[in-house]
């Protein structure tokens, strides 16, 4: 019987090039790790880790850099970050905090397209450390600096009223939304009355 001709084998050689080329990357493999690393800031690595593991806050930024580095990245850190540095976390419970995380991220992403031009003019207000503050104290009860809460209320009560309704919808769909609100009023009440204390106002 005759061997398979030139052409059958150059054809067989070109066929597993292309399967090669285009194969999934295994989630563990050292090159796709550093693959993933090079392409995502370590800011954001820290942000992305802290949570998952720690309970963190993911900022809006660091959130569209994870969905522009795509699901595999965000799935091979998680991962790698199991098997070397947290071996000893429940797996289910990590890994479905992940995927969590990456669908809020996704929420996010997708909601910059349908963002009304109000709710722009107000996160373009809000800088970053003031807004995890405020919607820390939202979410989780936690404290508000004198600082940002004259920020917040220099802001105008509307772009608060109009961000705490984006946050929930977008970053907290799970949280019941009367609850939300209710806090957000509470923290505004708050800021608002701090930012009327005469200690709260430089001394010349």
């Amino acid at each position: 019987m005759a061997g398979p001709s030139r052409c059958h084998l150059l054809v067989i050689f070109l066929l597993q090039v292309t399967l090669n080329a285009f194969a999934t990357p295994t989630l563990e493999g050292p090159a796709n790790v550093k693959d993933c690393e090079r392409q995502f800031t370590e800011k954001c690595g820290i942000e992305v880790g802290n949570g998952i593991f720690n309970n963190g806050f993911l900022s809006d930024d660091c959130c569209r850099d994870l969905v522009k580095l795509g699901k595999p990245c965000h799935d091979t850190f998680l991962n790698t970050s199991l098997a070397a540095r947290h071996p000893s976390a429940n797996k289910a419970q990590t890994l479905a905090k992940g995927e969590k995380i990456w669908t809020e991220c996704v929420a996010i992403d997708n909601s910059d397209k349908h963002e009304t031009k109000p709710v722009k003019e107000c996160l373009e207000k809000f800088p970053p450390t003031c807004g995890e503050q405020i919607e820390k104290s939202i979410y989780r009860g936690t404290v508000v600096t004198d600082a940002c809460c004259r920020d917040l209320v220099s802001w105008g009560k509307s772009c608060h009223d109009i961000i705490a309704e984006r946050n929930h919808d977008v970053r907290h769909p799970s949280v019941n939304k009367a609850q939300a609100l209710a806090s957000s009023e509470k923290v505004w009440n708050l800021c608002a009355a701090i930012s009327r204390s005469p200690a709260s106002f430089p001394l010349n």
